[in-house]
């Protein structure tokens, strides 16, 4: 008799427990959507850069990198199952966790992130995620814009000491000596004469010290004494012969 009632009052235990298990609902995934205060913007134009390895690396060449994160305790906002990303008029990447566990840092206990990939330039316009827990939304945490092109080095640096075409010489004929007086250097022959005539007049050209005066007065002297003679001798020939 108790046998029998405490089987029965097993079976109805074990019925509850079934009843309530196929009664509970089971965790379903949601979808939610990132906060519109993070759109839209460009990487290079958000306000917070970081390049982190763990999260997409970087900074590339000619690639943005954006992280995003589910924000509260990971116990209650879960992981990231999908991200979907849409840059405008460039079209949208979508990430799953299944196919892409790269993208994606789950698992806890810190938030849940996943990162996306794109070329430089592209603006985020908006996104969507689906995810294990109860967040309401999801925000674009960092960004790591590409790394800038280095410019171009010029092919040549300009001399900054240009040296002239050519140096002026000049060959003064006249010299300058300290006291000021300026002397002039003459040909050997030649019979200019700039210094000063010494006393005594213009040397002859016979080489003798008589001057050109002196001679003119010599040669008159020469003729009365000559026409003297002359005279004299014919006043004495008249005589004798008287």
């Amino acid at each position: 008799m108790r046998a029998s009632v405490l089987v029965r009052i097993g079976l109805v235990a074990c019925g509850a427990a079934v009843a309530l298990a196929v009664g509970s609902p089971a965790w379903a995934d949601t979808t939610i959507n990132i906060n519109p205060g993070n759109v839209p913007t460009t990487a290079a134009g958000f306000d917070s850069h970081s390049c982190d390895p763990n999260q997409g690396g970087g900074p590339f060449t000619g690639q943005d990198v954006w992280v995003f994160v589910l924000p509260g305790n990971h116990s209650g906002s879960g992981d990231f199952v999908s991200v979907v990303a849409d840059f405008g008029a460039n079209g949208t990447v979508t990430i799953t966790s299944s196919a892409d566990p790269g993208n994606f840092s789950n698992g806890g206990p810190a938030t849940s992130k996943a990162w996306v990939v794109t070329p430089a330039g592209w603006t985020l316009t908006g996104a969507s995620a689906v995810i294990t827990g109860t967040a309401d939304f999801f925000v674009l945490t960092h960004t790591c814009p590409a790394m800038s092109s280095p410019s171009p080095s010029p092919s040549g640096s300009p001399s900054t000491s240009p040296s002239p075409s050519g140096s002026p010489s000049s060959s003064p004929s006249s010299s300058v000596s300290p006291s000021g007086s300026t002397s002039t250097s003459t040909s050997p022959g030649s019979s200019e004469s700039t210094g000063v005539t010494p006393s005594g007049g213009v040397k002859a050209g016979g080489g003798d010290g008589t001057s050109p005066a002196g001679l003119a007065w010599g040669l008159a002297a020469l003729s009365l004494a000559t026409g003297g003679g002359v005279a004299l001798l014919i006043a004495r020939r008249r005589r004798d012969n008287a």
